[in-house]
């Protein structure tokens, strides 16, 4: 059973107390999916492209055509953190269980930004990313040269999974900088597709519009290359996995089953702050927190990345 966003990323605690400054965007997992594993990992059989039956008119011989089988292995990583807390707060605060619980909402917050970097990283073979799970031939590499237009359809088309059309870009906000200037330079605005959004005002989700490329909506993630310094690459995906046929069987985070809905893992454990004790500082509680997780890419042709290109400059003041 496919495990809920709402789930996942609503936290009233840290909704009420806790104001990031900075928060990074990461408006992606508005339309991320996940699916629980059972078992430690999740195979896929795969097949490479079938050739055409044979046209017979007449009596004669079939050449047998066996598929050449494969199967790839999507694995669980571990994305932990830890804080403490000490004597002192657990005994000033009226109520240290609300404390716990503010942490705890901030340690949530941290691993899912760990995830969201772990999506674009590449080269890391224990916890590998979607550049290591796209086949070589779902990719249009730039070269360093200037993002275009028509690259971008080459990109798009290359999506051959459910009905040939990603249902989601993703990308440093970089990028759709750059799409909107693209656009902009050949005289025309950058698509919009109808997206819903929630209004703090009004407390609840309203319609509204994202931007989009050939009616895909294209959502940030702020920690794809989050300096700037090393490859630039906006991803094409189909979505979700129903579980049935490959056509339809897209990209997908993972998750072990048996956590159901509360993806994340508590441990509290008595804490020995290090140097001497002090009667401001001393023994309290260490919590780890960890979230068994993993990125799967059902079929290949549900996944294409455009990279190594060029965006527009920064503003001054700063960012990225």
């Amino acid at each position: 059973m496919p495990v809920t966003n709402a789930d996942l990323l609503s936290d009233d605690l840290l909704a009420l107390w806790l104001v990031e400054n900075a928060p990074i965007k990461i408006p992606f997992f508005q339309a991320w999916s996940w699916q629980q594993v059972a078992g430690k990992s999740l195979i896929y059989p795969r097949t490479t492209a079938l050739a055409p039956a044979v046209m017979m008119t007449a009596c004669g011989t079939v050449d047998e055509q066996l598929p050449d089988l494969s199967q790839a292995e999507m694995v669980f990583v571990d994305y932990a953190t830890r804080y403490t807390i000490c004597a002192s707060d657990l005994d000033r605060y009226r109520n240290p269980l609300l404390l716990q619980a503010i942490l705890f909402a901030v340690a949530k917050r941290r691993i899912l930004y760990s995830y969201a970097a772990q999506l674009d990283s590449a080269g890391v073979l224990a916890a590998p990313g979607l550049p290591d799970l796209c086949a070589a031939g779902q990719l249009v590499d730039m070269g360093g040269l200037g993002l275009t237009l028509d690259c971008l359809d080459d990109a798009y088309e290359r999506i051959t999974a459910g009905t040939g059309r990603p249902t989601l870009i993703m990308s440093h906000s970089r990028s759709l900088r750059t799409y909107r200037k693209l656009c902009r330079d050949a005289g025309f605005k950058a698509e919009r597709a109808a997206f819903k959004w929630y209004n703090p005002a009004s407390r609840r989700m309203e319609d509204g519009s994202v931007d989009a490329f050939n009616g895909t909506p294209w959502l940030a993630n702020d920690l794809c290359n989050a300096d700037g310094t090393g490859t630039e690459r906006t991803y094409f995906m189909v979505v979700g996995d129903d579980g049935k046929a490959s056509p339809t069987r897209g990209v997908t985070g993972i998750v072990p089953a048996h956590l159901g809905s509360e993806m994340f893992i508590k441990r509290t454990v008595p804490a020995l702050l290090p140097g001497p004790i002090q009667p401001d500082a001393g023994p309290g509680e260490d919590t780890f927190v960890t979230m068994p997780a993993g990125i799967a890419v059902g079929s290949q042709g549900a996944l294409s990345i455009i990279q190594n290109y060029t965006t527009v400059a920064s503003c001054g003041g700063g960012g990225g």
